[in-house]
C-alpha cells in the first residue's frame, strides 16, 4: 500500500465528512499531530486504530485499506494492506529494540569506566606526620596533613578524637601522629578513620647565613627575625626552582663585644615556607606575620598573638585564600623579583626598538 495514496485518501474523506484534523483526532483518540503525519505520508496508524478510523470517516476497513470506496467485497487487498501496516510497525519496534540495546550497552560501559576511575582515584595509606590545621565546618571536623606538596583535607571518622589532638606540645614542638587515611588523589580530600599520637618532631636549626631584620611584632616593640635553611621544594614544579626556608623570630640585645645575643627569648619559628612578611594585615595597630605557604590549597597563613599578656605566649593561625596585590608583591621570592626585573627590562627594550636576544 502506497503511503502517499493512503494519506491522501484519509485527507479527502476527512474533508468530505466536514471534519478538521483535530475533530478526527478526537474521534480516534489520538493527537491532531498523529493525523497530520498520516495525511503527509510520514507514518501509518496503528493496526488497532484502523476500525475506529474507518468508522469516523464513514468507511469500511476494507475500503480504508484499499484506499477507495468499493461496492463488492474484496478480501485480498485489505488483508495485504493490513499485513503491510503490521510489517511496518514491526520494523519500527525492531529499530527501537536495537537502539534500546545500544543505549543499555553504553550505560553499562559508562558505569564500568566510572567504577574504574573511582577505584584508581583513591589511595589508602597510613601516614606518620604532623597535622597542619584543625578545622570545623558545618559541624564536621577536618584535619589537614601534608602529602607530597599538597594538603590533604581529611574528614574525621568516629575513631578520631578531634578535641584531643594538639598540633604542638607545651614547649612549642610539633606533635606527630600515626593516621589511617583514605583520600582522592585528584581532589586531595578524604577521610581519617584512626589517629594515634606518635611523638614529637624536633625543629632543625642551621647556621644563619642571611641578614637579620627587626620590626615591631605582636605586642613587642622590637622583634628580630631571619630567613634561613633554604632548600629546593621536592614537590614543586618546575622541580628545583622553588625554594623553601624557615623564618625565626626572637627578642634580645646584640652584644657586639661578645658577638652573641643577650637576654635572647624565642618568639616564633615558622618552618618550610616560601616567604613571609611582617605587616599589620588586620589594621589593629600591631604587626602580624603573613606567610606564603607551599600548599596551593591553603596559600597564605596569618600568625597573630592571642593576647597582650606576655605570660601567655600563645599565637593563632588564620588561613587566607588570597591577599592584596601589594602584599603579594611583598611576598615575592628573590627569583620572582629577578624574573619580573628581566621581563620589565625586556618590555622596555622592545618598546624602544631594541630586542634583547
Amino acid at each position: 500500500m502506497n503511503k502517499q495514496q493512503f494519506g491522501n485518501f484519509i485527507a479527502e474523506n476527512r474533508k468530505a465528512a466536514g471534519l478538521t484534523q483535530k475533530d478526527l483526532a478526537a474521534r480516534v483518540h489520538v493527537t491532531d499531530k498523529a493525523v497530520s503525519k498520516w495525511e503527509r505520508a510520514l507514518s501509518y496508524p496503528d493496526v488497532t486504530l484502523l476500525e475506529p478510523l474507518a468508522e469516523a470517516l464513514g468507511l469500511g476497513v476494507e475500503e480504508l485499506m484499499a484506499c477507495r470506496r468499493i461496492e463488492a467485497e474484496k478480501e485480498e487487498e485489505p488483508v495485504m494492506a493490513l499485513l503491510e501496516i503490521s510489517q511496518e510497525n514491526m520494523k519500527k519496534e525492531r529499530r527501537r529494540g536495537i537502539w534500546r540495546m545500544v543505549l543499555a550497552a553504553l550505560a553499562m560501559l559508562v558505569a564500568v569506566l566510572a567504577v574504574i576511575w573511582y577505584t584508581s582515584s583513591y589511595v589508602s595509606a597510613e601516614i606518620t606526620d604532623g597535622i597542619i590545621l584543625k578545622e570545623t565546618v558545618d559541624g564536621e571536623n577536618y584535619l589537614y596533613v601534608d602529602q607530597e606538596g599538597h594538603l590533604l583535607r581529611l574528614k574525621c571518622g568516629e575513631g578520631v578524637d578531634f578535641n584531643g589532638i594538639t598540633l604542638k606540645d607545651e614547649w612549642g614542638s610539633d606533635c606527630t601522629y600515626r593516621m589511617d587515611c583514605r583520600w582522592n588523589k585528584r581532589t586531595y580530600e578524604g577521610t581519617m578513620t584512626g589517629c594515634q599520637f606518635h611523638g614529637i618532631s624536633l625543629g632543625r636549626m642551621m647556621d644563619v647565613t642571611y641578614e637579620t631584620e627587626s620590626d615591631q611584632l605582636f605586642w613587642y616593640d622590637e622583634v628580630h627575625y631571619i630567613h634561613e635553611n633554604y632548600y629546593p621544594d621536592p614537590y614543586a614544579e618546575p622541580r628545583g626552582q622553588v625554594f623553601l626556608c624557615d623564618y625565626r623570630f626572637w627578642t634580645g640585645t646584640w652584644d657586639v663585644n661578645a658577638s652573641h645575643w643577650k637576654n635572647e627569648e624565642w618568639v616564633l619559628l615558622i618552618k618550610d615556607c616560601i616567604s613571609a612578611a611582617v605587616v599589620d594585615i588586620d589594621g589593629d595597630g600591631h604587626n602580624e606575620v603573613v606567610v606564603r605557604t607551599r600548599w596551593p590549597e591553603k596559600p597564605y597563613a596569618v600568625y597573630d598573638w592571642v593576647s597582650n599578656d606576655f605570660s601567655d605566649k600563645q599565637y593563632s593561625i588564620r588561613w587566607l585564600d588570597s591577599v592584596s596585590p601589594e602584599l603579594q608583591e611583598q611576598l615575592m621570592t628573590m627569583e620572582e623579583q629577578a624574573q619580573r626585573g628581566r621581563e620589565s627590562l625586556q618590555s622596555h627594550m622592545e618598546e624602544g626598538g631594541d630586542i634583547i636576544r
